[in-house]
């Protein structure tokens, strides 16, 4: 499972469209066994600029609670990453190997994240509307990749654990639990409301589950549904699902 993402997380709105390729990071998301071969990925690192990129690599485990709010722990002791910094010329690539190294027997898979954090700057000019005065932004860019490091037998189990309900303003919430032993990725459940036997698949983009797409094993999240229910509707989820969560229709 790899995604490659291109740009700076978020400040795409202020920057000129030029900075949004100042260097990609791939995979962004991949899956890792606590032990074998499985256990190891190499990271690409493109500079796309002229300039010089410092870049470094940290590791943290993450949680996130049940609004989705992640936090981070260092977690330097679950990896060995080598090079763990690097300077990257323009136009160039660097690959940086990651070997998870910490407990071989997992009972439930784990989520981590490796950011490449830049150590220098990239200077970029914002013009001012209706003005000839120019900003000037020293910035870095960082990428937040993420390992999932689960045995290949452990699955996820999302189910319902709170059916949809609307509060004071209308605003329907619901609350889904993972009661299996392997990480849940949200955007990979299809999403769907039931009206007694009528059902209308919701578009992921249409359910917000906080910051975090991953849920952990024994965790559970509140989302938000973007739908108004104008008739009593149960919340009902595919974890067959192939299409990333977007609407089949």
């Amino acid at each position: 499972m790899r995604r490659t993402f291109y740009g700076l997380a978020l400040l795409l709105g202020i920057l000129p469209a030029s900075l949004c390729f100042a260097y990609s990071v791939q995979p962004m998301i991949y899956t890792l066994t606590p032990s074998g071969s499985g256990s190891t990925v190499r990271l690409t690192v493109q500079n796309s600029r002229e300039g010089l990129l410092n870049v470094e690599v940290e590791p943290y485990a993450v949680t996130a609670d049940d609004a989705g709010v992640r936090t981070f722990t260092p977690a330097t002791d679950d990896f060995v990453i080598f090079p763990p910094q690097a300077s990257i010329a323009g136009d160039k690539a660097q690959l940086f190997q990651i070997r998870y190294i910490g407990p071989a027997t997992l009972p439930k898979g784990r989520v981590y994240v490796l950011r490449v954090h830049q150590t220098n700057t990239v200077e970029a000019v914002r013009p001012e509307t209706g003005a000839t005065a120019q900003t000037h932004l020293a910035l870095s860019l960082n990428f937040n990749t993420t390992a999932i490091v689960q045995a290949k037998q452990l699955k996820p189990d999302v189910t319902v654990e709170g059916q949809p309900a609307p509060d004071a303003r209308g605003v329907l919430h619901a609350r889904v639990a993972n009661r299996g032993d392997g990480v849940a990725d949200l955007t990979r459940i299809g999403w769907a409301l039931d009206h007694d036997g009528k059902v209308d698949h919701i578009d992921i983009s249409d359910i917000k589950y906080g910051d975090a797409i991953f849920l952990e094993p024994g965790h559970s999240r509140d989302i938000i549904l973007s739908q108004t229910i104008k008739a009593p509707a149960r919340l009902v989820l595919d974890q067959t699902a192939d299409d990333r969560g977007k609407s089949r229709d």
